[in-house]
């Protein structure tokens, strides 16, 4: 008996020192956590924003006879492109000429007349009563000639600027009246390029020092000349810029804004999500010597519309801060650095 006990003992001795040294190795493991890191970006350096972008005619304007009658010709066809003062359409000519014709007629008789009263006047055998008569119904004459000629003048419809036709509303021999819009005319000489932007970046719009746009290939220059201070329904502002150059109405084109130099670009850029919050405070992992990660508390001032916080202080171009995994970290956690894999949408892993 005595010695079937000693050997339960023995056992249950040796359970005792394999637990224990299991107990030991298991406090001697550390565990590693696979983050992904990223460093931040000079502001300076992420200022170019990119937007897509509408080229839209600087106006459409209405051309129309500023006198009626009927149409004799309509030298363009929808889709021409016209030159400021090239003649466009006509109207039928026979009526307005014949009341220049006839002005002109009675014009050059009274005129004659007035040259015989003036040297009967000069001969003192005309009053001068009769002679002012005479020269004032010479002048009424006269502008009802140049009246005529006028409405002569205005049977020819010209484009007031360069652009292209965009629509015809009516044909030969149909009758207008003056001021009827005979067709619309797309002004091209000053071509816009139409963006709407974000509300957050629409704060940083009166820092932008330059602005382009690319179009097959090629670079144009923008001016901003207006901006709508109501966001439509998505929370969009629409921003207008004139082009600098030649693009059809319609088509679409990457905008590039700039933002300023470094007097008002200030910060670095980092994702929003690697920042995570304590006790209301923002912070952000930077794997340090050794990898081990060690919590750095910042200051952001905002998001920018690619979700990249814009970081004041608290970390350097060179820190090495965890964008994915933040939220299982700890003060002074061993981490390993992984790479990002293309199924890895979003950086959730």
């Amino acid at each position: 008996m005595k010695e079937i006990k000693s050997i339960v003992l023995a056992f249950a001795a040796v359970g005792v020192l394999t637990a224990c040294g299991n107990s030991d190795k298991k406090s001697d493991e550390v565990k590693v956590h696979s983050v992904m890191t990223v460093l931040p970006l000079n502001r300076q350096e992420s200022a170019v924003k990119n937007f897509t972008g509408v080229v839209k005619e600087n106006s459409t304007v209405s051309l129309s006879f500023r006198t009626a009658g009927q149409i004799s010709r309509i030298l363009v066809k929808e889709g021409s492109h016209v030159r400021r003062g090239q003649l466009v359409a006509t109207l039928d000519t026979k009526d307005y000429q014949l009341g220049v014709d006839a002005a002109q007629s009675q014009y050059n008789q009274l005129k004659n007349e007035v040259e015989r009263m003036r040297k009967l006047h000069e001969a003192n055998s005309l009053s001068g009563n009769d002679f002012e008569k005479a020269t004032s119904g010479l002048e009424q004459l006269g502008i009802k000639l140049q009246n005529a000629k006028n409405q002569l003048s205005y049977t020819q419809l010209t484009a007031p600027v360069d652009g292209t036709i965009q629509k015809i509303n009516f044909e030969p021999s149909e009758m207008v009246s003056a001021g009827l819009p005979v067709m619309d005319l797309v002004d091209t000489h000053r071509m816009e390029v139409e963006v709407n932007i974000p509300a957050e970046f629409y704060r940083d719009l009166k820092n932008s020092t330059k602005a382009y746009c690319i179009a097959a290939g090629e670079r144009y220059e923008l001016h901003r000349t207006g901006v709508l201070a109501k966001a439509d329904v998505n929370q969009l502002f629409t921003v207008t810029y004139a082009l600098e150059g030649r693009l059809s109405a319609g088509v679409n084109v990457n905008v590039y804004i700039e933002i300023g130099g470094n007097e008002t670009v200030h910060g670095l850029s980092i994702p929003a999500h690697a920042i995570f919050e304590d006790d209301g405070k923002p912070y952000v992992w930077v794997v340090e010597q050794g990898d081990v990660v060690k919590r750095h508390a910042i200051k952001t001032s905002r998001v920018d519309s690619e979700g990249m916080a814009v970081v004041e202080s608290g970390i350097s171009v060179n820190d090495r801060i965890v964008k994915a995994g933040v939220r299982a970290l700890h003060e002074g956690d061993k981490v390993k650095i992984v790479t990002q894999h293309n199924s890895n949408v979003g950086d959730l892993l």
